[in-house]
């Protein structure tokens, strides 16, 4: 028989497609060189994509925070866009705990969650009381620097009003069916796409009025957009909603 047609036996208790059997017919195929079937190699091509979606999001937004940092400007961010993104991302989060879903299907929203965070708190530090907001407000964009006062002071004041927001709506989220039912979460869940583009308007409006993306990382956001049609992969192949 030829390469392609044998196919490796497998226990008749193994599940029809399963960690358990897919690992057993990559052994094979490392063994003695056995292909293995269709649905599986699709299935570990789909836990590799998960294990580089995670391992990219500890990073997928440092090439921003950098850029930040770096110039110590946001001239041209819109405050919108990154609080959206957390927003979305919080709801994601307790919606998938609340279903059981494995982490592994999402847990890359952690470290995209935490480095958003930081990017608000450095916007509202280099962003506010500078003559232009630079995002924070989201009004206009300018090119000048903050100095003074110091920027953990601003930062700090700045972001207080939007950090007793959040952890607000957190605690909410967290409390359970008693504050928020599942069919209501799952609405809310539902909702996030509509609340990531209408984040990124304001963004987009402002690159085209400006006629330029200002501080935008274009690296970050083209991992961003690599990050999430992988992902689109990984839920249909897993058979995710």
């Amino acid at each position: 028989p030829t390469l392609h047609s044998i196919r490796p036996s497998r226990p008749p208790t193994m599940s029809p497609l399963s960690l358990e059997r897919c690992a057993f017919e990559f052994r094979e195929t490392a063994t003695r060189g056995v292909f293995p079937t269709p649905e599986c190699l699709k299935f570990g091509i789909s836990k590799g994509l998960s294990l580089g979606i995670v391992a990219g999001a500890v990073l997928v937004k440092v090439p921003q925070i950098l850029r930040i940092v770096s110039n110590k400007s946001v001239n041209g961010l819109r405050v919108a866009m990154f609080r959206s993104e957390v927003l979305s991302g919080t709801v994601a989060v307790v919606y998938f705990v609340r279903q059981r879903i494995a982490i592994a299907a999402y847990a890359e929203i952690f470290f995209i969650l935490a480095q958003n965070l930081v990017i608000l708190w450095l916007i509202a530090g280099y962003g506010a009381g500078d003559g232009g907001d630079d995002g924070w407000k989201g009004t206009k964009t300018t090119s000048k620097k903050r100095t003074s006062p110091s920027f953990a002071k601003t930062a700090f004041t700045e972001s207080i009003p939007s950090a007793l927001t959040y952890v607000s709506i957190l605690t909410v989220l967290c409390m359970g069916d008693t504050a928020i039912s599942d069919k209501a979460l799952e609405s809310l869940y539902n909702a996030t796409t509509l609340v990531l583009i209408t984040g990124r308007a304001p963004q987009i409006y402002a690159n085209h009025v400006n006629k330029s993306t200002g501080e935008l990382s274009v690296v970050s956001q083209a991992l961003m957009c690599a990050g999430a049609l992988a992902r689109i992969f990984t839920t249909a192949q897993e058979g995710g909603g």
